[in-house]
This record gives structure tokens, sequence and C-alpha cells, in this order.
């Protein structure tokens, strides 16, 4: 006798579009008027060494590396998520670097290992600008994050992976409840992958 076991849609995609030990799950890169609070949230295995992993941004103003932030001697936590804070306001830091706040789209965020670039996201408007992503960009938001929908979703396009959260959820989960927002800045409740017209 066979026993079936139904799990949630968004499960079923999870356990089989996350092949990875690590991808860029969550990026708040411009908070508006304050300035303060970006951060790069990491997802992957728990209590993964992260020694020989660095975050490097990209400009899309030419494409030259900045902002790069060593992440050797710290290790993903229990839960499966890193938080690089740009300061200490943002909740559940685990290693605090000035350097965490990366430019307004168009830009890109890659993620290296000691072979090279395992993760990249890019967001913004590449019509003019260099594109360090993976395959499409994701939108450019102003006061709202960026992030993975569940987390650790990579197709490897960023339009899909990616989507505006109206509440950013640094070391936490991107849940399912929390509402999303469009490039016009309209808020919607809807599961829905949001990608660039």
């Amino acid at each position: 006798m066979k026993i079936l076991i139904s799990l949630p849609i968004f499960l079923f995609i999870q356990l089989n579009s996350f092949a990875g030990e690590l991808v860029i799950n969550e990026v708040f890169y411009d908070p508006g008027t304050t300035g303060l609070g970006c951060f790069v949230e990491l997802y992957g295995k728990p209590n993964l060494k992260l020694d020989g992993y660095k975050l490097v941004g990209i400009n899309g103003n030419g494409g030259a590396e900045y902002n790069i932030i060593d992440l050797s001697g710290y290790k993903v936590k229990p839960n499966g998520f890193f938080v690089v804070a740009q300061n200490k306001s943002v909740q559940n830091a685990d290693l605090v670097n000035a350097k965490a706040d990366y430019q307004n789209g168009p830009d890109s965020i890659q993620l290296h290992d000691k072979e090279g670039k395992i993760d990249a996201v890019g967001y913004g408007d590449f019509s003019n600008a260099v594109f360090a992503g993976e395959k499409e960009p994701t939108l450019d938001v102003i006061g709202y994050s960026i992030g993975r929908r569940p987390d650790g979703f990579d197709t490897n396009d960023n339009s899909l992976d990616f989507v505006g959260l109206a509440v950013p959820s640094p070391g936490r989960p991107n849940m399912p409840a929390m509402a999303e927002v469009n490039r016009k800045g309209k808020l919607t409740q809807t599961w829905a992958y949001i990608k660039q017209n």
C-alpha cells in the first residue's frame, strides 16, 4: 500500500529549486531618506563556515567591483540565515560592515566562494548599464527590500526569484503573509512572482 503525502506547492518548489549551499536571499539597498539600515541576507546550509566567501558589488555604471566584504571567520546560523548589516540598527545582524550599503539600481551584488561567483542578483533597468546578475534583473524599489519567496528559491533568473517585500525581514523567513510591492509601488497580497515590464 502506497501512502501519498501532499506538500504545499511552495515547499515542493523550494525543495527542488535550491541545490546550492548558499544564496543571496534578501537585499535592502535603498531605505529612502534615512540612508541607514541596509543589509544583505544570505540563506543556506545551517552552520556552513564562510571561510573564502565574499560579497562583491558590481557597479552598473561600467561594471567595476566595489564594496567587497570578506565573510571569512563567520558561519551561517543554525536557522540557515546570515545577515551582513550596514550598521547596528539592523535586527539579527551577524556581521556589521559599512560596505553593506550597496548602490541603488541599476546595480548587481554577487556572492563568491574560493572558486568564483556562485550567486548574483541584479536590480533595476539595465538598458544602458552593465548587468552582472542572473538571466533577467529584478525590480528596483525604494524603501522596500527585495527577497526570494520562499527562502532559498533559485531558478537562476532574478526576475523570477526576487520580489519586492513591503517589510524587510533580516534573519527571518520571507513569509507569504507579507505584502509584495510591484515596480509602481502598489501593494498586493498575492504570491505571484513579479517581473519587470
